[in-house]
């Protein structure tokens, strides 16, 4: 029987209704999509932009701490507030910490071409550590400004395969790029050294152990901690009075002027990570010469 023309009318009136219905379905269900996508990526730039604010928090309390400290004295050690740091604060939607370490407690590799005692320092430093010394003089031409090549191991402008700075380093992480400097001498050298304007001094009441050695033959690491702890130094008189210490004083001071603050910001699942390096001046100001922030 063959349907009449009514009949294939009605037919086609409902599957027309079907379709704007499976399309009006496919449409919400789009838009639905969209709105959740967008609510995400909303809450998301939220995030961020609230753990930004926290980390410069962070990084203003470090520079307070830091001027505080400078009215109070002119001797930077171990045991003043700055260097305690903050343990996990409760915050909404997770918890920041963050801390101050001293960068002129580190060798500073911009002192290599301007002194001898530092380039004895420093090498000594890199037999204490075990580290193969011969990508030091490639070091000095990358931070000198003349294009004479160092002996043994010196490395100058080479357009094809080699490009130097001829500029002090500006961050510690240019020595990666220095000839003959491996990965694994990176990461057996960055606890102890940075990357400071030349001007820069050691400090004998913040440095590592490690450092202390660099600083001359056969040293008594454990009266030099045992000593510092007792008491900060007040002088580098004093220090080489307490320790009787047959070293040179050069480029060694009892007070910090660079200071690296860190901070991060944990909001959900979130990880903001902020770096700043920090300069005070005598007078006690203080400003942040560069920063690095990360999401993680």
């Amino acid at each position: 029987m063959v349907p009449s023309s009514a009949a294939r009318q009605r037919g086609m009136a409902l599957l027309m209704a079907m379709l704007i219905v499976v399309i009006a379905t496919a449409v919400s269900v789009s838009v639905i999509h969209e709105e959740k996508f967008t609510i995400r990526k909303t809450a998301h730039i939220y995030l961020q932009d609230r753990a930004r604010l926290y980390a410069f928090g962070l990084e203003d309390w470090a520079q307070i701490y830091l001027r505080e400290d400078r009215q109070e004295s002119e001797v930077d050690s171990l045991d003043e507030y700055w260097a305690t740091g903050i343990p996990g604060l409760p915050i909404e939607g997770g918890y920041l910490t963050g801390y101050i370490e001293d960068e002129q407690a580190k060798f500073n590799v911009n002192t290599l071409i301007a002194s001898e005692v530092a380039l004895t320092r420093f090498t000594r430093l890199c037999d204490n550590l075990g580290v193969d010394d011969t990508f030091i003089p490639a070091l000095m031409d990358w931070i000198d400004e003349d294009f004479e090549v160092r002996y043994p191991d010196g490395m100058e402008e080479n357009y094809e395969t080699y490009r130097v700075a001829n500029r002090e380093m500006a961050d510690i992480s240019e020595l990666r790029l220095v000839h003959n400097v491996t990965p694994e001498i990176y990461e057996k050298l960055l606890p102890h050294i940075t990357a400071l304007p030349v001007t820069s001094t050691l400090n004998v009441n913040t440095m590592s152990e490690i450092v202390f050695q660099s600083l001359g033959e056969d040293l008594d690491v454990g009266k030099f901690i045992e000593e510092r702890d007792d008491e900060a130094f007040d002088s580098i008189e004093q220090f080489i009075e307490r320790l009787q210490l047959p070293v040179p004083i050069e480029g060694l001071s009892v007070n910090t002027e660079y200071f690296r603050a860190h901070g991060q910001v944990v909001q959900g699942e979130q990880i903001f990570n902020l770096t700043s390096l920090v300069y005070r001046s005598d007078g006690g100001k203080t400003i942040v010469m560069n920063r690095t922030l990360g999401l993680f």
